[in-house]
């Protein structure tokens, strides 16, 4: 006992030193309806032999309609965000159910409420990594599949990796780490190829934006145009007036920036560009300063999602589980880049946030060792080499991640790609419930991948 209070009290740790990995004791999985949370005891550290430190990593699962003798497990990885049970985002789970599969969410290290610190500081934060979230997923799903196996007998369950944007990758990523432990990939809107600079991103903006008109792509221009001239002008006061708007006076320039596009990019990322349009077409003949205000009004974002941005915000190390803006800030500082520049001439973002923006501010944040290895990620994953079978990628035509992922099939390693070019259809597009208003092209992927898991598990169609 003093042991594990002496590492709470010096290491400022929510973990149990030698804690046995695993499930807790007297778990079994329970046939009731719904989804029931629980948690697991993993490794803090997976690479470091004599670290048995570990934490609770807490998942749901529905093992309603399981066929436990011979069922699938579904394994929907969750990403940079609080997870539970998506709502929004069924479809995996009424495929799973076509297979009597038990179907899981398992939530990612450092977000939501699976911390093994009681806070972010940076040093802590080591641990923060897709490689890491990864070996989490192997150690998991082990004791999920031998737990199965040893008390209902039969053999090794198989297993299908499911997960959208940044976990997309990692579903991607496992299944070519882990081959002996899951059968395949989905893979939707899977961010695999690090990019510092992802100008790529603000070009498709405007191209998804000039879908609906020119007047759409020429208003978010101008937004930011007006805001640059303020900038370069000098004119603090003309620059408060437009942040004061988002009740944001407080914000770096370019913190603000970003947060602005923010909001513009989330509506086009997400599959509502033509709401969005049609809302900025409504105001494109008012004054630049009451289209500001307009916007301010109708998509103004809560308190907790603009500290998401403000860097002196982020440099809290309070964990706040609701909120992953420290956390996602880490990781794409240091693994990934995927910094959102603008692209030449026709961008649709600010000056403010080129290139040298993302290194101070990430600096600003976590201090001078905060530099992007986008190289070492690709090296370590292949980027868009990946060599890997049995993986399905989706990704949405309006997307503006859709350029950091892989869209060209290798049908010999049983490696589908497919981008969706309907209206509208952007990131982890095919994730969502099935409605009567889906497009025929996003019917037949969800009808492609369903034949593909088919064959995946029995070799043949269902």
């Amino acid at each position: 006992m003093k042991l594990i209070i002496l590492c709470a009290i010096a290491l400022g740790l929510s973990c149990v030193v030698g804690q046995e990995i695993g499930f807790r004791e007297g778990f079994e999985f329970s046939e009731e309806e719904g989804f029931h949370l629980e948690q697991f005891s993993n490794l803090i550290d997976h690479f470091d032999p004599a670290d048995e430190r570990t934490y609770k990593q807490r998942f749901w699962y529905d093992a309603n309609g399981f066929d436990f003798e011979n069922g699938p497990i579904f394994l929907y990885i969750c990403g940079e965000y609080e997870c539970g049970v998506n709502e929004a985002r069924q479809f995996p789970v009424e495929v799973a159910k076509e297979h009597n599969a038990i179907f899981i969410y398992l939530e990612h290290r450092f977000y939501g409420d699976s911390h093994p610190f009681s806070n972010l500081a940076t040093d802590n934060l080591k641990y923060l990594t897709a490689r890491h979230a990864l070996a989490d997923i192997a150690v998991f799903l082990t004791h999920v599949n031998d737990k199965i196996v040893s008390e209902h007998k039969g053999e090794k369950r198989k297993i299908i990796v499911v997960g959208g944007s940044y976990p997309g990758a990692l579903s991607a990523w496992f299944r070519m780490k882990y081959p002996h432990i899951a059968d395949a990939s989905w893979a939707s809107s899977a961010v695999i190829n690090a990019v510092e600079n992802m100008d790529l991103f603000d070009w498709q903006i405007y191209e998804s934006s000039n879908r609906s008109s020119d007047t759409c792509t020429r208003a978010i221009q101008g937004l930011n145009l007006e805001y640059d001239k303020r900038i370069q002008n000098k004119d603090k006061k003309g620059v408060k007036e437009i942040k004061d708007l988002f009740g944001a006076s407080a914000m770096h320039d370019g913190d603000f920036a970003f947060y602005f596009i923010d909001i513009i990019v989330g509506k086009i990322q997400y599959g509502s560009r033509t709401e969005l349009c049609t809302f900025l077409e409504s105001i494109s003949e008012l004054s630049v300063i009451d289209q500001y205000r307009q916007i301010a009004t109708h998509y103004n974002d809560p308190v907790d999602e603009k500290n998401s941005y403000d860097r002196n915000k982020l440099k809290d190390p309070t964990i706040v589980v609701s909120s992953s803006g420290r956390a996602w800030t880490y990781q794409y500082c240091t693994e990934f880049g995927f910094f959102q520049t603008p692209y030449p001439d026709i961008h649709t973002r600010s000056d403010t946030i080129q290139r040298k923006y993302w290194d101070d501010r990430c600096i600003a944040v976590f201090g001078k060792d905060a530099i992007a290895q986008a190289r070492e990620t690709n090296i370590h994953f292949g980027a868009l080499s990946l060599r890997s079978s049995n993986i399905f990628f989706t990704n949405g035509g309006e997307d503006p991640w859709r350029w950091v992922g892989v869209t060209a099939s290798d049908e010999s390693m049983n490696k589908i790609s497919r981008v969706l070019q309907c209206e509208n259809c952007g990131h982890c597009v095919e994730l969502y419930n099935e409605t009567s208003e889906d497009s025929d092209e996003l019917k037949a992927v969800r009808s492609e991948i369903k034949e593909w898991i088919d064959i995946i598990l029995y070799g043949h169609l269902k």
